[in-house]
């Protein structure tokens, strides 16, 4: 299969993820990396925020009303519905996490569409939720802001283990440096936004980088380290602890989805494959999404097979590229379903 497929296979694995337990971080795993992007955890910000709006039918049919007039969506967001952008009661923009999880949910798009064209889908978004209200202004305000962070961090220096043999101890002073100068540029360019976008991970990142410093440090005995732990761990904010515990379930149903996918089975044998892991309900959800894509799947190989009839005929590039088009048009009446398919086409390396 090729690469493309294999991003987008990752890419539905945590969409599953999401499904199957809602709200998530990206936890210690990425701490740090750079602003997760489609390959990462980008996407989990943005399905935690897609959750919480889908739990709510009146508020999921807003979006979604709202989500129709702005256009399309790229083809990788194809049956997914963009998170909601709160705000205050007043009119105004909420300082919440929900904000950034609604800029992150566009970005796992990055590498799909070009920055100019993602600019414009993310303003259209907003002004299809906020038109009319002080807040639309406010939310391109801070996506500037955020836009101007990432490209910031990306000029950072790379952190990187101390040179020598694999599996080498990190240089946990360069660690240090690091997570300060995430900091000090979270403070100077995202202002009073630094906190609801970074606050939780930023306190996450340095108890982590705590609980290396206590496990390398030779001079403790393991009792002495094992209270130091604890320590750690009794001093932390509930919505931290909170935090930790949704890496764990992420990364337990990660576990489950990967291994009942690499199995191949039945959708029985994932269904009790998941179950074990987080419970029946979260398990029905999974299979019914995995349902939904196999039909996808078969439609998709089926158009393939009846395309690939129209590329042996030899036709001039124009004939042959309105005949491909009519047929994508019978096999995806959906707009959103033939933007899918004919992004699969280019990844697949036909033409039109």
């Amino acid at each position: 299969m090729r690469r493309l497929d294999r991003q987008r296979g990752s890419a539905r694995s945590q969409w599953l993820v999401f499904v199957a337990v809602g709200a998530v971080s990206a936890g210690a795993a990425l701490w740090l990396n750079r602003p997760p992007s489609a390959r990462d955890a980008s996407a989990l910000h943005a399905v935690n925020a897609t959750s919480s709006v889908q739990s709510t039918p009146a508020l999921s049919k807003d979006v979604a009303a709202g989500t129709s007039m702005a256009g399309a969506l790229p083809a990788s967001l194809d049956g997914s519905t963009p998170p909601h952008l709160p705000t205050d009661g007043h009119g105004h923009l909420a300082r919440t996490r929900a904000v950034r999880d609604f800029f992150d949910y566009f970005l796992t798009t990055q590498n799909e569409i070009s920055a100019a064209t993602l600019d414009a889908l993310v303003r259209r978004q907003i002004a299809a939720q906020l038109d009319g209200i002080p807040a639309a202004d406010e939310a391109v305000t801070v996506w500037q802001r955020y836009n101007e962070y990432r490209a910031a961090l990306d000029q950072l220096p790379q952190t990187a283990p101390t040179p020598g043999q694999s599996g080498a101890r990190p240089d946990l002073d360069a660690l240090q440096l690091s997570l300060d100068q995430r900091d000090a540029l979270g403070t100077r360019l995202m202002g009073e936004w630094n906190k609801p976008f970074f606050g939780v991970e930023s306190q996450q990142r340095h108890t982590d980088l705590a609980r290396l410093r206590i496990a390398s440090d030779g001079s403790l005995s393991a009792a002495q380290k094992a209270a130091r732990f604890a320590a750690l761990d009794a001093a932390l904010p509930p919505e931290t602890r909170a935090a930790h515990e949704r890496a764990r379930q992420q990364q337990a149903a990660l576990d489950a989805i990967g291994q009942a996918q690499k199995q191949g089975g039945s959708l029985d044998a994932m269904r009790a494959q998941i179950t074990q892991t987080l419970g029946p309900e979260a398990a029905q959800r999974v299979v019914q999404m995995q349902q939904a894509d196999d039909a996808w799947q078969a439609r998709y190989a089926d158009y393939s097979n009846q395309r690939a009839q129209i590329d042996k005929q030899d036709l001039p590039p124009q004939q042959r590229d309105a005949q491909v088009a009519q047929l994508r048009q019978q096999f995806f009446t959906n707009p959103s379903d033939a933007m899918r398919a004919a992004s699969l086409d280019r990844g697949n390396g036909s033409a039109n």
